[in-house]
């Protein structure tokens, strides 16, 4: 959950052009400099974690399914 006016990033997970997953509202990290300018943190820990929880749950899905 983010708070509101926090800014967020969508992400479209694909296999060979077929939509695996969408992950929607991923909070972005930033950091307001002295001067009051909003600057995005580096995502890659953002997309990173994302892309790893959905990997995790399809692995246990197929698990699941005996695949």
């Amino acid at each position: 959950m983010t708070m509101p006016g926090m800014p967020t990033i969508s992400l479209q997970i694909t296999c060979r052009g077929n939509t695996l997953a969408d992950i929607d509202a991923l909070p972005v990290p930033v950091s307001v400099t002295p001067a009051g300018h909003i600057v995005v943190d580096p995502l890659e820990p953002i997309v990173r974690r994302a892309v790893q929880a959905f990997a995790d749950a399809w692995q246990r899905s197929c698990d699941k399914a005996g695949l």
